[in-house]
């Protein structure tokens, strides 16, 4: 028996973050042509340099040189014979505020049979660019995000796999939203990472997990003596940070979130909660598949400070 307050009036909140801002990210890259001969292969740095370039084609010849952090080539890396004064390259894009490059190679492979991405799913977008993406990635609770063919947006928790990258030149496919940017090309994409934990899991001011059971076991009970069901109110959008929004509005100080669109909220915990394997609260939240929102009679739990 589900037990309900009848003395507060409801008040109806769906918890919405503030679009973040954007900021342009850039790195040195490896020129895309030498002479007029294509770049073959690229490895980039952390520090920001293009640490191995190499060129081929055209009749031309092979080329190779690296790249300080700032742009300049290194003395003595380039191959005799083909000594040249040409600086790195440079990629930019423009990302959501708080998302970077997640590797240093700018364009990875990428396979529809094997994602690069952990947990991989697609963003609909009608315009697709670096900073749509990110933005979207985001709002879904994602910490990485992924550009790909053009007009595909990818989002996931990390990389599947080590990754096998490729020259930045043949992720080449201008984006839908942005013609003056590349959105990776056939099987090869462009990676970025947003902020750990994300923004969508990011409580209200005051509010925290329930340290001493984060999931616990709930029951046709109810958590709460109190209990007050958000139910259809927030199904469709229910986060951690919506729900506690919508506890909150109604004047109570415990919340909690299960079956991926379930949110409760209470005064007084019926018993003291049993924690429970913390993987038995798996289920992705409607408002944001990136974070869980609980599991099966498996309860996150908030409380305010």
């Amino acid at each position: 028996m589900l037990l309900s307050l009848v003395s507060i009036t409801i008040v109806v909140v769906v918890a919405k973050a503030a679009t973040p801002s954007q900021h342009q990210i850039c790195r040195f890259v490896c020129p895309d042509t030498v002479g007029g001969s294509p770049l073959i292969n690229e490895v980039l740095g952390t520090d920001g340099s293009a640490v191995a370039c190499e060129w081929f084609g055209n009749g031309l010849g092979f080329r190779a040189a690296s790249f300080d952090s700032n742009g300049d080539v290194i003395p003595g890396s380039q191959t005799s014979n083909n000594q040249f004064t040409t600086r790195a390259g440079q990629h930019c894009v423009e990302v959501t505020d708080g998302w970077t490059w997640a590797n240093t190679q700018v364009c990875i492979k990428d396979t529809v049979s094997a994602r690069i991405l952990q947990r991989d799913t697609i963003a609909p977008l009608d315009s697709n660019s670096p900073e749509a993406c990110t933005a979207a990635c985001d709002a879904l609770g994602f910490t990485f995000a992924g550009t790909e063919f053009g007009s595909e947006c990818h989002c996931g928790t990390g990389f599947t796999s080590t990754i096998t990258p490729v020259p930045h030149t043949q992720c080449n496919i201008r984006c839908t939203g942005n013609s003056s940017e590349t959105c990776g090309a056939g099987d090869l994409i462009e990676v970025f990472q947003g902020p750990n934990p994300p923004r969508a899991a990011q409580l209200p001011a005051g509010w925290s997990t329930f340290a001493d059971a984060p999931c616990a076991q709930d029951s046709a009970a109810r958590m709460f003596t109190d209990t007050l069901i958000a139910g259809p109110i927030l199904a469709a959008t229910d986060t951690p940070a919506a729900c506690v929004a919508f506890c909150i509005k109604n004047g109570l100080t415990k919340a909690g979130v299960e079956g991926g669109d379930e949110c409760y909220c209470g005064t007084e915990f019926r018993e003291v909660p049993e924690a429970i394997d913390p993987t038995l609260c798996n289920l992705p939240c409607q408002g944001a598949p990136g974070i869980s929102c609980g599991g099966n009679f498996a309860i996150q739990l908030y409380v305010e400070s």
